[in-house]
C-alpha cells in the first residue's frame, strides 16, 4: 500500500455517526503505522440503501483501494 490512496467509506449504517468513529480510528492507525498510505475518509451520500455514483467515480479515478464498512 506504500504510496497508494486508500478510501475509508462509511455507508451510514445506524446513522451518520455510527460507523464513522471506527473508520477514524483506522485512519489514525494508518497515519501512525503506515504514513506512506494516504487515507481519505468519506460518508456516502444518503444512506446505506442509496447509491453514490459520484463517490465511486472519484474512488476509481483517485483511489487505489477502498474499505467500505459499517460499524456500530
Amino acid at each position: 500500500l506504500e504510496g497508494k490512496t486508500l478510501y475509508l467509506i462509511d455507508v451510514q449504517w445506524g446513522g451518520p455517526t455510527a460507523g464513522y468513529s471506527v473508520l477514524e480510528v483506522m485512519q489514525e492507525w494508518f497515519n501512525k503505522h503506515m504514513p506512506g498510505v494516504k487515507t481519505v475518509l468519506r460518508h456516502i451520500k444518503g444512506n446505506m440503501f442509496t447509491d453514490d455514483p459520484e463517490l465511486w467515480k472519484e474512488i476509481g479515478a483517485q483511489g487505489d483501494a477502498a474499505i467500505v464498512g459499517i460499524a456500530q
